[in-house]
Order: C-alpha cells, then structure tokens, then sequence
C-alpha cells in the first residue's frame, strides 16, 4: 500500500508482534531505480528479515526483471500486486487490472516465480471492481 506501509508503519508493526511486513508497491525499471522515491522505499536498512517486497507492473518480463532486482534490495520474499484499485495503477494495466487478464496473469507468475529462488505471494481483491468478481 504506496504511502502507508512505509518504513515507520512496519517498524511499529513489528514492534507490535507481526512477523511479517511487506514493503510499499514499487516498480522497479532502470530509469526509476535513482529516484529518491525509489531509494526510500527500497530502503530496508535495519529491518528485520524476512523482507518482503511488494512488485507492481503489467508485463510479465518486467515484472522478473523487477523481482530479481529486489534481491538485490535483500528481498526475502516477492509480493506481486494484483489488488491497488487506483487508477493511475490500474489505467497501465497494474494493479486489480491483471485480475481482467487471466492468462497474463499466468505469464506473470511463471515468470517471477522462474526469475527467482525465493517465496513468491499474490496480493489481489475478490474482482477487478466491486461489480466484477472473479476470485
């Protein structure tokens, strides 16, 4: 969730007692990777592991591409989003989008979970909109 699961909120959850905590949506590309919006979100610095880093995008080879530089980040686990309604997300094909597209979706996840050697989950709603459920 861009903006709210940041690195103070899962400090303080996991001060609370969870286990696990996953990282803001970042699109991991070559032109991004320098952006100070990007450094501060893939800033993991004394964060306990795992660490588990949520990747957003609507292209199968971006999308290994974007989780296989999360290891360079120290991801533990890659988290694909498939859940963000927003529309700027969902408007390139990101987000509760993919959920419209079936087998783009099983590209996705071949290709990710090919791409690395670490757990791989899905973050996704129960459709694409609140009339259209297909989960």
């Amino acid at each position: 969730m861009a903006g709210t699961s940041d690195k103070p909120f899962r400090t303080i959850c996991r001060a609370q007692g969870a286990a696990l905590t996953t990282s803001e949506m970042v699109v991991i590309q070559h032109h991004l990777l320098n952006t100070n919006k990007s450094k501060h979100r893939l800033d993991f610095t004394g964060e306990p592991a795992p660490i588990s880093i949520q990747i957003a995008g609507s292209e199968a080879d971006e999308l290994a591409y974007s989780a296989q530089q999360a290891l360079t980040f120290g991801a533990d686990i890659i988290d694909i989003n498939m859940g963000c309604p927003a529309k700027k997300v969902c408007n390139k094909g990101a987000g509760s989008a993919l959920m419209q597209d079936e087998a783009l979706v099983k590209d996705i996840l071949t290709a990710v979970v090919n791409a690395v050697d670490i757990p791989v989950t899905l973050k996704m709603r129960t459709g694409w909109n609140v009339t259209n459920k297909n989960a």
